[in-house]
């Protein structure tokens, strides 16, 4: 029992006794009993008080045991996340700025190492929109000094066959280079830039419209195979046409239509494997070519290289 409970009975059991005696001394019998009548209302009106007490105490007591349980079970509170901070599209950051730092460093570098290489004397297409990057020329006129193959054959014409041809006039190497074109605008601008290096006599631009294959499921056009007809000791390639909307798998016919063609020794040079349907095609050249070892070059476009000593 409470503290106030405690005093509350008190007072009851004091006004129980003392109103039928203060009541008795003053009326008489008659008051004692009028003080007996108003003790036996004080203990019913305490007596329901208390009652209505106890029940509002018990249900008061449910509801804190209730409310302990459900803090109890309640999950604790994660610690919050800090905000995530996105940057605005198109800024800037420091380590793009580097990135760019050191790919413009390479590429000049790529400049210098084919100037150094080739004695190229008149203007050239701008290199790597389009047209080869330099990476892949140096690569390409490396190969070509190191191993001097009997025969080079380019799938497209342009800036590769004029480097070929300074390389070969410059070295001394008595190649055979031929480039398949099928657009005759193109082929004869190749034709003058090669006149204009002063190197017409070291590199043939071979016009080769674009024409079904003899491949069995290959519905893709390539280079009317036509031109392919004296080309024999096939030493380099390079694989950088026909475009890729001329279809799907452009380029695969290269390699099994020339795979006769090809010298003991030879090297393809593939560009463009950074796109995911000429990297396709360098796969499905395994099966065709399975004596040929496959690698990856990190050049600014993607490229491959395909290899048998």
């Amino acid at each position: 029992m409470s503290a106030r409970l405690r005093l509350a009975a008190a007072v009851l059991a004091v006004v129980v006794v003392a109103v039928p005696i203060v009541f008795g001394l003053a009326g008489g019998t008659t008051g004692t009993l009028v003080g007996l009548a108003f003790s036996g209302l004080a203990v019913l009106v305490t007596g329901s008080a208390y009652a209505v007490l106890r029940l509002v105490t018990r249900h008061l007591d449910q509801v804190e045991c209730r409310l302990r349980k459900e803090i109890r079970l309640r999950p604790k509170a994660q610690p919050a996340k800090p905000p995530k901070v996105e940057l605005p599209k198109g800024l800037v950051t420091v380590a793009h700025l580097r990135k760019e730092r050191d790919q413009v460093a390479k590429r000049v570098q790529d400049l210098v190492n084919l100037f150094a290489m080739v004695p190229i004397r008149s203007g050239i297409p701008p290199l790597g929109l389009w047209t080869a990057s330099a990476d892949l020329l140096v690569e390409l006129v490396d190969r070509f000094v190191t191993e001097r193959p009997a025969t080079v054959v380019e799938g497209g014409s342009g800036v590769s066959t004029v480097v070929l041809a300074l390389a070969a006039r410059e070295h001394g190497i008595p190649s055979r280079i031929v480039a398949l074109e099928h657009q005759p605008e193109w082929a004869e601008h190749t034709r003058r830039m090669l006149e204009r290096h002063g190197v017409a006599d070291f590199a043939e631009v071979r016009l080769a419209p674009l024409a079904p294959t003899s491949l069995e499921g290959h519905e893709t056009p390539w280079y009317d195979q036509a031109a392919l007809a004296d080309l024999t000791d096939v030493g380099l390639v390079l694989v950088d046409g026909p475009p890729e909307g001329t279809g799907p798998r452009a380029r695969f016919p290269m390699v099994p239509l020339l795979r006769d063609r090809f010298a003991q020794r030879c090297t393809i040079l593939v560009d463009d494997t950074g796109r995911p349907g000429d990297a396709d095609v360098v796969e499905r050249w395994r099966s065709v070519v399975p004596d040929f070892a496959v690698g990856k070059l990190h050049l600014d476009k993607g490229a491959a290289v395909l290899t048998r000593t």
